[in-house]
């Protein structure tokens, strides 16, 4: 995988009451990914200790891939779904991969 891989940290904020339903949308929207091969890892996860907080990991195999997959007129209506849920914009956290486990099960670093 290597220093071309693309990995991000997205954080966003539901409306209170409304994170379930964000959840339910990010799943939906993820499963356009399914069968892209470039697309290494989309999980989505709650927030323990914030009941509004949802946190997805992207990780693909370049930031390329990963903005042509985000350009799918597709995924649009989940977008549109979405962002009214939301408190504000999902905070996007650029990472840089330097060890550990992948999903493929091939340690790096």
């Amino acid at each position: 995988m290597g220093s071309m891989a693309h990995a991000l940290l997205n954080r966003l904020t539901a409306r209170p009451g409304q994170r379930r339903r964000v959840v339910e949308i990010l799943i939906e929207s993820g499963r356009r990914f399914d069968d892209n091969p470039a697309c290494l890892l989309y999980l989505v996860t709650e927030a323990v200790d914030d009941p509004d907080v949802i946190w997805v990991t992207d990780l693909w195999i370049s930031q390329q891939e990963h903005l042509a997959a985000l350009a799918d007129p597709a995924l649009r209506p989940y977008i549109d779904q979405a962002m009214p849920l939301l408190t504000g914009m999902p905070e996007q956290i650029p990472v840089r991969m330097v060890g550990g486990k992948t999903p493929g099960g091939q340690s790096t670093g």
